[in-house]
């Protein structure tokens, strides 16, 4: 079957494999979302209408020498948190998840013989190799096609989004916010990246006295939030309500604004062109996107779209939400 521009598409479309490998990718949202922003890229290069993603985990070895918190007594729970994270490819045609190795192998020996584009390649995922960091692929791409294959909400998650917002959010102006706390968090680990609390405390309250028609969402790890959040009136935190990773994904690409520390929850507003502020974005990372430090967006970026590199303020927070609210209402009620 054939879509109207002649592409051959559902179980006959032509697939790209992905191949993520938690014995050297680690457990990591934004890891994750940056490998899924390339497996489109990749998809997109090959003349790809669909994604064959594929898990691989060691039950007896589940994770890299970096991430020696992952357990096999663990590994399961981690996993589960994290697997809304592989479902935001609006190509993804399935998703399948290996637990031997040398089985895996096998199979994408008989793929790579048919010659079936994949990302990794073959043999860099023999060599345990994957380019999980850096922006040069999805940079090259959108310099030379001027957009890229953004991501969507997690397969599934879309349309309760478009609920959660009409039941929940009754019309107001919606911001997504993650304050990054791994001190907080089950695996805490970067606390040098973590962000002033009392300070995003502080903006939100401000906010909320000149701005009554907006709504923050405070996304993150139910240990992560801070208690005081959640008694604000023009807050809402979704894991006080139940919900996960899934919806919170979802949520964010259906908001109106993100702002939040550098993060996996920033990578997901970055890839799915969300109007956003990210914050104390790590200098050393400056050389993997193509920005210099201090650089106010990414190659791709717009005006919308703002990068800050040093730790956040309440007075900082508030200028540039101010900047971004007026563009961003301004825009949608034109």
């Amino acid at each position: 079957m054939s879509d109207t521009r002649g592409r051959i598409v559902g179980d006959a479309a032509k697939p790209m494999i992905g191949i993520y490998d938690f014995s050297y990718g680690p457990y990591a949202l934004g890891d994750a979302l940056t490998w899924t922003m390339n497996l489109n890229i990749g998809a997109a290069e090959a003349g790809c209408d669909a994604v064959d993603q594929y898990l691989v985990i060691d039950p007896s070895k589940p994770g890299s020498r970096h991430q020696p918190f992952v357990t096999p007594l663990n590994y399961i729970g981690i996993m589960d948190n994290l697997f809304p994270a592989f479902l935001c490819s609006p190509m993804l045609r399935s998703l399948k998840l290996f637990r031997h190795s040398p089985s895996f192998n096998l199979f994408l020996l008989r793929e790579a013989v048919r010659r079936r584009p994949m990302w990794p390649s073959f043999f860099s995922h023999l060599n345990k190799k994957l380019d999980f960091v850096s922006h040069r692929r999805i940079n090259a791409f959108y310099h030379q096609h001027g957009t890229l294959p953004w991501l969507s909400a997690p397969r599934g998650y879309g349309a309760w989004a478009d609920e959660f917002r009409r039941t929940h959010c009754g019309g107001r102006f919606v911001v997504a916010v993650n304050i990054r706390q791994g001190a907080l968090s089950l695996t805490p680990a970067n606390l040098f990246r973590d962000s002033p609390l009392p300070e995003w405390h502080a903006f939100v309250c401000r906010a909320a006295e000149r701005h009554p028609g907006v709504l923050f969402l405070i996304l993150g790890g139910y240990t992560e939030w801070d208690r005081e959040m959640y008694r604000l009136p023009n807050v809402l935190i979704p894991r006080a309500m139940g919900f996960g990773l899934g919806h919170e994904l979802a949520l964010l690409h259906r908001a109106d604004l993100f702002m939040g520390s550098s993060s996996g929850f920033a990578t997901m507003a970055t890839f799915c062109n969300k109007p956003y502020l990210i914050t104390n974005i790590e200098h050393l990372f400056s050389p993997y996107i193509d920005v210099p430090v201090g650089g106010r967006r990414y190659p791709f970026g717009n005006e919308n779209q703002i990068l800050y590199w040093e730790k956040e303020t309440q007075d900082v927070l508030l200028d540039f939400f101010e900047e971004l609210h007026a563009r961003v209402r301004g825009k949608s009620a034109s």
